[in-house]
């Protein structure tokens, strides 16, 4: 973890990586993971990768990850390995897997990374690092869910004076393979033939700005399974330039953040506060999502976490969604037949339960 986002984040949400164990002098191994009650009053399923419904779900959330990071002298190796929520227990995902070498105010990483492009990707997945039961859907689950890549990174950090902070981050990624399934009867296979960007932050004493951009060139497969058969439809040589912008700033014991991003054709943006009173931390957040210029959705987010430990923390949430001028906004498939998209909603109610070790 970049140990610059430190200092902002200490206040309220601690990282795994302070209750690391130490197995050896360069060694360690820290994990965290996240478990969930969580139901909504649609039955059709909200939250790309959760798919949660109007059933009781215990393990819509579900996510367990363990990380190895080793040291010596400028050269550093880690790896992380994560059930994430889409994931069956036999089938973690390896979310990052590096060798990386320091000199100066420069590191080099090569191997499976993380794409830096939101404020909360370098710790996207532990639940414990960041306020809310979910990052916003709106900007988190704009990539589908996608957020690793093979390739290669340079970071730089350069002091430019004793408060503030800046670190450039360019990147490049080769060939990857990626699936999202929406449900037991579709699914997206994306195929990466490239990609490259640069991530840029700059950090103060109580604030943080972060500028992303990606370019991408891919192929697509959407897989449709039905009682006569598996059809698949390929779309190839498929170009994709997103940017993305977020910052957040610290005023005494509250907090204030903002992210949006863009690409050729969607848009999203949220906006949340934040407001810690020793171990509760009130919060409320708004999104909403475009498609072209049309609005496609909306969401309403009002909760609190509160720190039964320094490194449990547990979130009751409620969260409004709804959907607009015929997209699917928030919903993961079509809605049965006769329900109007221009109507649909759903409200969400959560209970998560958060560690870090």
């Amino acid at each position: 973890m970049n140990k610059k986002i430190i200092p902002l984040a200490c206040w309220l949400i601690p990282l795994q990586s302070f209750a690391a164990i130490e197995l050896t002098d360069n060694l360690s191994l820290s994990g965290f993971g996240s478990t969930s009650w969580a139901t909504s009053d649609n039955e059709v399923p909200v939250l790309i990768n959760r798919n949660i419904d109007d059933s009781n779900c215990f393990d819509c959330d579900t996510t367990f990850g363990l990380q190895f990071d080793f040291y010596y002298d400028s050269f550093k190796a880690s790896a992380q390995l994560v059930k994430r929520p889409q994931d069956e227990w036999s089938s973690p995902e390896l979310e990052w897997a590096y060798l990386g070498y320091e000199w100066e105010d420069f590191e080099f990483r090569a191997g499976r990374l993380r794409l830096p492009l939101f404020l909360a990707s370098e710790y996207y997945y532990v639940g414990h690092a960041y306020t809310y039961a979910r990052p916003p859907t709106e900007i988190y689950n704009s990539v589908l869910g996608i957020t690793a890549f093979n390739g290669l990174s340079l970071n730089w950090n350069y002091d430019i004076n004793d408060e503030m902070t800046l670190s450039l981050t360019p990147f490049v990624g080769f060939n990857d393979e990626n699936k999202v399934q929406f449900d037991p009867t579709f699914r997206l296979e994306f195929e990466t033939n490239g990609l490259y960007g640069f991530n840029s932050q700059l950090s103060g004493e109580n604030y943080r700005i972060n500028l992303a951009l990606l370019q991408s060139n891919y192929d697509v497969t959407a897989v449709q399974i039905t009682p006569y058969g598996t059809f698949s439809a390929p779309d190839e040589d498929i170009d994709v330039t997103f940017y993305s912008l977020g910052g957040e700033y610290f005023w005494n014991k509250a907090r204030f953040s903002l992210e949006m991003q863009k690409n050729e054709k969607r848009g999203s943006w949220y906006a949340g506060a934040d407001y810690n009173l020793d171990k509760f931390t009130p919060y409320v957040i708004y999104g909403q999502t475009y498609n072209d210029k049309d609005k496609a959705g909306n969401s309403y987010t009002i909760g609190v976490r509160y720190d039964l430990m320094y490194n449990i923390s547990i979130n009751a949430e409620w969260q409004y969604l709804s959907s607009f001028n015929g997209s699917t906004g928030p919903f993961v498939k079509p809605l049965p037949p006769g329900v109007d998209f221009d109507q649909s909603s759903a409200n969400l109610y959560t209970i998560m339960v958060n560690f870090v070790f």
